[in-house]
């Protein structure tokens, strides 16, 4: 026996199904109560698209040959496909595009417990709308969706590119200085931020600024108010105020008390423009939904056209969720289970009714042997007869007792 088995790929079991099931209909049931359509991406995208755009990822990305020889990877994300489609197929900037979707995304992660090639992920991407407001109800969502789902204790932190790209179109740098200010803000290795900072020719204004972004997190009203203080230009002072407008948002939708800004925010996707933000659960090691605005990324496509949006690792929520005590208790995946002798026109005929009523019902020949673990209610027919417990029952009654469970 072939006993070699691929790491980070198992077999999801029925309990587990029917609770990513269940967590997928109270995740696509809030995206369709935003007028969100729901949608499907490719499932194989050109090798150069992505390694243009996302190269940090070239060693996730899973590849093929198609029979042309093009080289082809299985989808690392949904935003990029999603996009260039909406771009192909609706090219009027304006038009407003709502859409979400869950699919499969094949790419490494790694949770507290567990560790795989591809997971579920779930998201929505809103086009052609450039509001504040838009990037409100993109935060509102994620917040409703981990509501759904039961988390009460939820943290959303809200920070804004557009801030950061500010200050830096300000410094008075080479772009390889900037580069090199970028790496160590992403990474926020402080230490060697700050001894880099203090060797640039800067004013002593913006090298405040540089210092500061970092750190610069916390509550809505206090970390503001810093924030305005270190703004060198009108740059920064606009980034502020679309900031606002986005709080006013959740604030009204009764989510206020669950912001806090954070201006060091960095992606391992570099298109982001605007807002960007993170969920947090009470008891969860990382981010449970994350997104963000980025307006420049269709007119990679020939469409120019604003677009927010969001993403979530549906199996790390899972793993989250289970170490909770948030997932539904596993139920058997028979109603019935009937052993018998030997099948006849009756059994069999009571089978067929009884499936296309509905019911669940395994039926196995005596000796081989079924998991009780695996059905609710068990008979056994012989001769003609069924018998529950030792007592003789008729189908009737095994069907009325299947509609009590």
């Amino acid at each position: 026996m072939n006993s070699n088995t691929l790491d980070g790929v198992k077999m999801l079991h029925h309990e587990e199904m029917r609770n990513y099931d269940l967590i997928q209909e109270k995740i696509v049931s809030v995206f369709m109560n935003h007028g969100c359509k729901i949608v499907e991406t490719p499932s194989f995208e050109d090798y150069d698209v992505y390694q243009r755009f996302f190269p940090q990822l070239r060693q996730q990305m899973v590849k093929t040959i198609d029979t042309d020889g093009r080289v082809l990877v299985l989808r690392p994300d949904v935003t990029l496909p999603l996009v260039e489609s909406a771009a192909r197929e609706f090219p009027l900037p304006n038009q407003l595009l709502k859409f979400g979707y869950v699919s499969t995304v094949f790419r490494e992660y790694f949770g507290r417990s567990t560790y795989g090639k591809d997971f579920l992920q779930g998201g929505i991407e809103i086009l052609g709308d450039p509001s504040p407001e838009c990037d409100g109800e993109v935060i509102l969502m994620a917040a409703e969706i981990l509501k759904a789902l039961g988390m009460e204790n939820i943290r959303i932190d809200i920070g804004t590119a557009a801030y950061t790209q500010a200050l830096f179109d300000g410094l008075p740098l080479q772009e390889q200085q900037k580069n090199v200010l970028r790496g160590f803000l992403a990474e926020r290795n402080l230490v060697a931020c700050r001894n880099y900072i203090a060797g640039l020719p800067l004013p002593q204004n913006a090298r405040r600024a540089l210092e500061a972004l970092p750190v610069l997190f916390g509550s809505y009203a206090q970390t503001l108010g810093k924030a305005k203080e270190y703004c060198i230009n009108s740059g920064m002072f606009n980034a502020l105020a679309r900031l606002e407008k986005i709080y006013d948002y959740l604030l009204y939708a009764g989510f206020a008390g669950n912001v806090q800004l954070d201006f060091g925010f960095a992606s391992r996707f570099g298109y982001y423009t605007d807002m960007v933000f993170k969920v947090y659960v009470d008891g969860a090691l990382y981010d449970v939904i994350d997104g963000g605005r980025y307006d420049t990324l269709s007119a990679q496509f020939g469409v120019d056209r604003p677009a927010c949006g969001f993403g979530m690792n549906i199996n790390l929520l899972y793993e989250f969720m289970s170490r909770e005590g948030l997932l539904a208790n596993a139920e058997p995946s028979f109603q019935l289970a009937v052993s018998y002798e030997k099948a006849d026109k009756n059994i069999i005929g009571d089978l067929t009714r009884w499936r296309a009523a509905g019911f669940r019902v395994a039926a196995y020949p005596e000796p081989v042997f079924l998991d009780s673990r695996d059905y609710s209610m068990h008979a056994v027919y012989r001769g003609g007869t069924y018998y529950k417990d030792g007592r003789a029952v008729t189908a009737e009654w095994l069907e009325e007792a299947m509609r009590g469970l």
